[in-house]
């Protein structure tokens, strides 16, 4: 389908829901929000009823807040919101005969009274395929050394998610590379959130409101990515009251602030955080630990009465540190993030809700040392985006338009020998269709595309997908879903393996233009509520994977290689049963994964007598289980979580010989051996040792006159398992993560 036809047919689309909308009944829609901070609440409970008794019918809001309820006949109607810890709103509503949209935006009070449930029958927007929505309040369920729990320590219990080390920065989900994931924040493209020092990010639990993390089979709104999404809405500061809170541990110190710019209007959100791991460290632990990192965040958010707020972010990181302590090789990167969003209901007939994302992103990084030669890679990324939501009846219609400009620049010193030195600039256009349709009351369908057009560089891309989620009938506790998509990324992140922890990575546009990264996904699950407070959730996926760059193997142990494709399949599922009780949790975590790669070399012949190989990649982890366990009482909190993951593979060598180099002329060879080289087996043929570790906590609450405190005790690593990070097979060494670390953190905070 060429890029005319696919705009000829959503401009039908929209013509024909746009007409379809004026016939049908009445609506009521809206947003709903924290009146404290002007916050939206995703997955509200909504519901009308009509007067004096009548057939219930509701909603829940959306991940911006937003809702509507249609088909509603002439006549008076009880309108209520609910949302856990938030007082009830009720009102009576009035819809007079005749085809109108009431606009309901409401604002929520907080209560301290605990609300009951509600059940109502429509949940299309409570999650699928892929999806885990993540609120602040479970960070400090993966223990991590500092004052305030983080996004990334909680995201690395989640099965089929794997993290390499203590310290890198880099995420795998279900076999894809870092590179592969998409991280956005309040709608502006992130590239590195991720500290050096593997417990922190940008996201501390004070600044996220809330996130949706996708490990795969996301919807067409996200495009560009290949393996998984992280979309971070990052908190609104208070519009009333002034806020603060400082925190101090080993790693890590943490400043935040919040205060109204015009009370009830506008408000500021700063976050400060800086690394003190490198300077404790001489004297703290067993050796120094030349990691260091910083950041600074800032969210400017103004609302009005219609329902329309806007935000504006800046952010800027840096990080630096050699993950091989006893090498002077060094990695360094560092982002600057900047971007505005407006987003409201619409009183249209025609248009539900629109959204306007703008946002500037650079991000650069480079290692040097160690006779690896410096390498550097810079990217900068702008983009704007729009989107909209129509209802044609109880059918929802999402679509969208972006415009990406995108400049790399990098040089990697003839690691790769194909690549030099370059820059490249290039324009991207696109946008995307999504249609949830409600079927026979149990079933939702999510038919969908994204098209994407990259100015003759690359091929215009189409990629349609698919979401379903069935609930059976009868049974509010058992509900299937399931996905399936094409993803292509034109854009690639290429690493080198044999870097330790491979925390460089070079942005290019794929060298092959015949060729673009491309992932088919297939997904399957189901969630059990096996009762009020235990919940079991199962997914199997497949994952194709075509032209993957990957390193040319050499028999011999060399610093220069090149670029190969290699294509691939990921087949595995992910368990968890998760036991959620007031003030105690228990919830148990695995991920099985079998992530194989098939590339043709020529040299391949010559060794192996076969052109083909396969083989599993340094991140194939077979088997990953999370346990954790969390209690409340009192004053105090305690968490603990044990990790355990299978060896990942990497290549063995198999013995060695030596070289004479006839550069200057010819050598000696009666009386010298020549410069000695390590022969290396097939490819990423053996398994390093299996990975354990248990971490724990304990923080007691003081309230005192003027402020609150915590104090937090705990310990990473606690029974002192030597687990490997890295394994040098230039030098056949091995490189441990972190021993048993004790630690105490200090938090203080305004009232």
């Amino acid at each position: 389908m060429t890029l005319k036809y696919q705009i000829a047919f959503i401009l039908i689309l929209l013509f024909t829901s746009t007409n379809v909308v004026f016939s049908q009944n009445s609506v009521i829609r809206g947003v709903v929000t924290d009146r404290q901070s002007g916050q939206t609440l995703d997955r509200a409970t909504i519901s009308v009823q009509p007067l004096p008794d009548g057939e219930l019918k509701g909603t829940t809001t959306d991940q911006n807040g937003f809702y509507q309820i249609g088909n509603l006949d002439a006549g008076e109607y009880l309108f209520q919101v609910r949302y856990v810890g938030f007082e009830t709103y009720s009102d009576t509503i009035s819809v007079s005969r005749g085809s109108n949209v009431i606009s309901r935006n409401v604002s929520l009070t907080l209560e301290s009274e605990e609300l009951e449930e509600l059940t109502v029958s429509d949940r299309s927007f409570q999650g699928g395929s892929g999806q885990v929505n993540v609120r602040p309040e479970f960070f400090d369920r993966a223990p991590s050394p500092g004052g305030n729990a983080d996004l990334v320590s909680y995201i690395q219990t989640q099965p089929g998610v794997l993290v390499t080390g203590d310290r890198g920065g880099q995420l795998f989900v279900r076999g894809g590379l870092p590179s592969e994931n998409l991280i956005l924040m309040d709608g502006t493209m992130i590239y590195q959130p991720f500290h050096i020092v593997g417990f922190f990010s940008v996201f501390p639990e004070n600044v996220v409101s809330s996130a949706d993390f996708y490990a795969g089979g996301f919807g067409p709104r996200y495009s560009g990515r290949v393996s998984s999404v992280m979309d971070v809405r990052l908190r609104n500061g208070d519009l009333y009251e002034r806020g603060w809170s400082a925190s101090v541990s080993p790693f890590i110190s943490d400043f935040y602030f919040e205060t109204p710019v015009k009370e009830g209007k506008s408000s500021l959100m700063v976050s400060v955080r800086g690394s003190l791991i490198e300077e404790s460290s001489k004297w703290y632990l067993q050796e120094q630990q030349p990691l260091k990192f910083n950041s600074q965040l800032a969210k400017f958010n103004s609302v009005s009465n219609t329902g329309v707020s806007c935000s504006f972010l800046m952010m800027r990181t840096y990080d630096r540190g050699s993950l091989d302590f006893d090498s002077d090789q060094y990695f360094k990167w560092n982002n600057f993030v900047t971007g505005g969003r407006c987003a409201g209901a619409s009183e249209s007939t025609s248009l539900s809700f629109m959204e306007l994302n703008f946002g500037l992103s650079y991000f650069s990084n480079e290692t040097d040392g160690g006779g690896s030669g410096n390498r550097f890679s810079n990217i900068f990324r702008s983009n704007l985006d729009m989107s909209f939501t129509h209802y044609w009846s109880d059918t929802r219609i999402d679509y969208g338009f972006f415009t990406n400009y995108r400049t790399v620049k990098y040089d990697l010193v003839n690691r790769f020998s194909s690549l030099d030195a370059n820059e490249a600039s290039f324009l991207s256009t696109g946008g995307f269709l999504n249609v949830n349709i409600p079927l026979w009351q149990y079933l939702n369908v999510e038919p969908g595309f994204s098209f994407t057009s990259y100015m003759n560089r690359v091929p215009t891309s189409f990629e349609p997908r698919l979401r379903f989620s069935l609930d059976v009938p009868g049974r509010y506790d058992f509900k299937l879903h399931g996905a399936a998509g094409i993803y292509r990324q034109p854009l690639i992140g290429l690493s080198d393996f044999r870097d330790a922890g491979t925390a460089f990575t070079a942005w290019i546009i794929e060298p092959d233009s015949d060729r673009s990264l491309q992932t088919t996904h297939f997904l399957l699950g189901f969630d059990f509520a096996m009762s009020r407070f235990l919940k079991l959730s199962v997914e199997g996926y497949h994952k194709i994977i075509q032209d993957t760059p990957v390193s040319v193997w050499s028999s011999v142990a060399e610093f220069t290689t090149d670029i190969a494709y290699a294509n691939g399949n990921v087949n595995g599922f992910d368990l968890r049963l998760d036991y959620d009780r007031r003030n105690f949790f228990a919830g148990l975590g695995y991920g099985y994964a079998i992530t194989e790669y098939e590339t043709a070399q020529d040299h391949f012949t010559l060794w192996f007598g076969e052109e083909v190989q396969t083989y599993n990649p340094s991140h194939d982890r077979r088997h990953q289980l999370n346990a954790q366990v969390g209690l409340e009482f009192g004053n105090f909190s305690t968490n603990l979580n044990w990790s355990y993951g299978s060896g990942m593979p990497f290549t063995r060598p198999i013995g060695f010989d030596s070289f004479f180099s006839f550069e200057e002329g010819p050598p000696e060879v009666t009386e010298g051996y020549g410069t000695p080289r390590i022969l290396l087996d097939k490819p990423f043929q053996g398994r390093m040792p299996e990975y354990h570790r248990l971490d724990v906590s304990l923080e007691h609450y003081f309230d005192l006159d003027s402020a609150d405190l915590n104090v937090q005790l705990g310990a990473i690593n606690l029974y002192d398992q030597s687990n490997l990070f890295y394994y040098d097979v230039f030098f056949q060494r091995g490189i441990n993560q972190l021993p048993f670390v004790p630690y105490l953190s200090l938090k203080l905070s305004s009232k």
